[in-house]
């Protein structure tokens, strides 16, 4: 519904235990859950998201909340069936990397923090 959800189609993986992970048999059920996946849901506790870097991981967590909150604004709406829900391969085609895309959102994220 929002070019951000793009990079997590169709969906991100949901760990579906509340429990945190407190040992490595867990976290690597995590893991194996996750797979190739940017974020995986934890139920109850959050989120992880992934990135080849710091930085992009900081952006899939900003993309991800964004996602989440338009989600939650066209449920809410009631516009469900009405609203733009992205084809696989028009998800695909805007979950890009090329032009610098994290370093720029970075940047946007950061702007004016003195510690960034």
């Amino acid at each position: 519904r929002i070019g951000f959800a793009s990079y997590f189609a169709p969906q991100p993986p949901l760990w579906n235990d509340t429990l945190l992970l407190r040992d490595d048999r867990m976290a690597g059920e995590l893991a194996e859950t996750l797979g190739q996946a940017r974020a995986i849901v934890m139920r109850g506790n959050g989120c992880i998201l992934t990135g080849a870097t710091v930085e992009e991981a900081i952006v899939m967590a900003f993309y991800l909340e964004e996602a989440a909150k338009t989600e939650l604004a066209v449920i809410a709406s009631g516009q469900e069936e009405k609203s733009l829900v992205y084809s696989d391969a028009q998800a695909e085609s805007r979950a890009v990397s090329s032009g610098q895309i994290f370093e720029r959102m970075w940047d946007f994220l950061t702007h004016g923090d003195p510690e960034a």
